[in-house]
């Protein structure tokens, strides 16, 4: 089924049983169950909940008989928290306020924001409806507690398969959590943890590994197979390519000064910069970022500044060679008035060069902002282990 952006995808439903005990002596003990009967993908999460109904702490579920973290503060709620119908959890940002999803809200590990990069814990990133879930549930749990008669047992039930199947013709109470299609779905690159985000590029919420570069070799490949396949012309794929690393580029660089406290002349530098001006381009990532996105390939400088000249020319001249061409490509064949004729071969030269400057800047950045271990370490691992078994 095709995803349509911005849709509501519903709660998975299943039952959280409260068993409330009292004895003759007036001690009150009580357990927590969790079911799940309907068929839709369902996972459930662990949070510590503060006794006023906030959420204050993650719970690291481990298997049986394995004890969990303990508790932030004392007198914390265990609470349980299910997936949406997809098996996936929505999250806000509590920095910027956006909506994004993942499979998960880790314990082990923070999240980081798709959009601004902030990272922390993933309680902070829960949504208001989950919120107040949490604050249903503590108060449903201490209600009981207060009520119930000695040398008694009761059952408290909070049934989200009912609220689910009714949600359509009753209105919703507020602690009925959904979650938001977005998007763009996509696998991390580096650990390999799945993300729903609004817009095209984004940090892994998992890692903070950003995909404007995968994004970008996945644009390129497909102009690459185009031009193989004669549905597109040289001259239109010079153009397309560059169109292409011209939004990854920006995407990086507005990381970049919207990230790092600077000087507003220094971030005014940047205001409508154009990427495919090479010299001018690379010159501000040395000397206000240290990343040098030539570096490796001075052998093909002079040959990229003429493919993004042609660029121009295609764009903007309608295919014929100026005399700012001829003046500023470095084209020894330059001749003003006379039509460029591009070849494939420039352009899959083209495209190969334009994805290795794309990697520089990829890498160099993340040694500005550092991914989180722990995701990529296990997904290393775990490429570590197929690769043994196909040994």
């Amino acid at each position: 089924m095709k995803k349509t952006d911005f849709t509501e995808v519903g709660h998975t439903g299943g039952k959280v049983t409260f068993t409330i005990h009292c004895d003759e002596n007036g001690q009150v003990s009580y357990q927590i169950g969790c079911s799940h009967s309907a068929p839709r993908p369902s996972s459930l999460v662990g949070i510590y909940a503060h006794p006023d109904g906030f959420a204050c702490g993650n719970i690291v579920l481990g298997g049986i008989g394995q004890p969990w973290n303990p508790p932030p503060l004392a007198n914390c709620i265990a609470v349980f928290m299910a997936s949406d119908s997809q098996g996936m959890f929505g999250h806000e940002c509590p920095q910027c306020k956006k909506h994004f999803r993942t499979k998960n809200i880790p314990s082990k590990f923070p999240l980081t924001c798709p959009y601004c990069g902030l990272r922390a814990e993933s309680y902070y990133f829960l949504t208001p409806p989950q919120n107040a879930y949490i604050l249903h549930y503590v108060k449903s749990l201490k209600n009981a507690l207060e009520e119930i008669q000695e040398n008694t047992t009761t059952n408290v039930v909070i049934d989200m398969d009912a609220i689910a199947d009714s949600v359509n013709t009753k209105p919703r109470p507020d602690f009925y959590y959904t979650s938001t299609t977005q998007q763009t779905e996509f696998k991390c690159s580096t650990c390999n943890s799945y993300n729903d985000i609004r817009g095209r590029y984004g940090y892994c919420a998992s890692c903070g590994w950003r995909n404007t570069t995968s994004s970008l070799k996945s644009a390129l490949e497909r102009i690459r197979e185009q031009l193989k396949s004669n549905v597109i012309s040289a001259s239109d794929a010079v153009k397309q390519s560059v169109s292409e690393f011209d939004a990854a580029a920006r995407d990086f660089v507005d990381q970049l000064v919207t990230r790092i406290p600077m000087k507003k002349s220094r971030i005014k530098q940047f205001d409508g910069l154009l990427f495919h001006n090479l010299d001018k381009f690379e010159e501000l990532l040395k000397t206000c970022f240290d990343i040098d996105l030539l570096k490796g390939m001075s052998a093909e400088h002079d040959f990229i500044r003429m493919m993004f000249s042609r660029r121009h020319v295609y764009e903007h001249d309608g295919g014929v060679m100026t005399k700012r061409y001829v003046t500023n490509s470095g084209d020894p064949m330059a001749e003003e008035g006379v039509l460029l004729r591009e070849t494939a071969e420039n352009a899959h030269r083209f495209i190969g060069c334009l994805n290795r400057m794309m990697a520089t800047l990829e890498r160099d950045f993340h040694e500005i902002f550092n991914p989180e271990r722990f995701c990529i370490d296990i997904e290393n691992e775990r490429k570590s282990k197929m690769a043994d078994r196909s040994a």
